[in-house]
């Protein structure tokens, strides 16, 4: 049994060390239990982490040598990939979606403040919209009325189909989201040199709909010469990345993780 999960995991253990997300699984030996409950081996890994090992064997980013993985959806969640001269790919599991991009900022569930999860992911976007949608003159916007129509209310993927008709509220919403993504992209790319950034989970699509505009604000958002450059792209797999990861985990030529 290949398993993707989110958070910081012990993997030679097969123990979920802490996840902003999931507060109950704290220091959680999921692989034992799972084992226990199916009675087949289990091996784990990071759910970016493992995206970005899918993308990286089979997906859109097998022709770099290196590159930096998005999971955009929920939360953030990130995968840092190098390709060996053999062609293995080395992953280095991270949660880059809690790096904190204003020290003032509101407080993450990780216990930080302003970090870019707080900014870009779903959560983020219906909190946003939710807070504009609360001020009196616009109780009764397009976005709203959509709101109240919808079973389930505002989510991500809601202001996303509103903000590409131009609706109001949702386009604010968005741009302010992409923005922060970018001023955070800018320091991964300063940071690590990728060729490339890949976009994936459930928000990945619509994130990826803003790249010309990212790559023009990388153009002072990156202090690197080339920081502009770098191709953003979209994962091949999209929400399913993680899912062909954690099947990659039991492959023969499956590939190298580390912490």
């Amino acid at each position: 049994m290949g398993v993707a999960v989110p958070g910081w995991l012990d993997v030679p253990a097969g123990k979920i060390l802490k996840a902003a997300n999931l507060p109950c699984w704290s220091n959680y030996p999921l692989a034992q239990k799972l084992h226990e409950a199916y009675g087949l081996p289990v091996r784990m890994e990071n759910d970016a982490s493992a995206a970005a090992a899918a993308e990286g064997r089979w997906g859109s980013a097998g022709r770099f040598h290196n590159f930096f993985y998005v999971s955009l959806g929920t939360g953030i969640g990130t995968g840092i990939v190098h390709r060996d001269e053999r062609g293995n790919l080395q992953i280095i599991s991270s949660e880059g979606g809690h790096m904190s991009i204003d020290y003032r900022g509101p407080l993450c569930p990780c216990g930080k403040r302003g970090c870019v999860e707080m900014y870009a992911s779903g959560k983020a976007l219906a909190r946003g919209a939710k807070s504009l949608l609360a001020q009196r003159r616009l109780k009764n916007s397009p976005l709203a009325q959509l709101a109240r129509r919808t079973s389930g209310g505002l989510n991500a993927e809601l202001i996303g189909r509103a903000a590409a008709r131009g609706e109001r509220v949702a386009v604010q919403v968005v741009d302010e989201a992409v923005e922060r993504l970018t001023v955070w992209l800018g320091n991964v790319i300063d940071l690590l040199e990728p060729e490339a950034i890949v976009f994936g989970g459930g928000l990945g699509r619509l994130m990826f709909s803003y790249a010309p505009q990212m790559r023009r604000r990388l153009q002072t958002l990156a202090s690197h010469p080339r920081g502009s450059q770098v191709r953003i792209i979209q994962a091949q797999f999209g929400s399913q990345s993680a899912l062909l990861g954690a099947a990659a985990l039991w492959s023969r030529n499956g590939s190298q993780h580390g912490s």
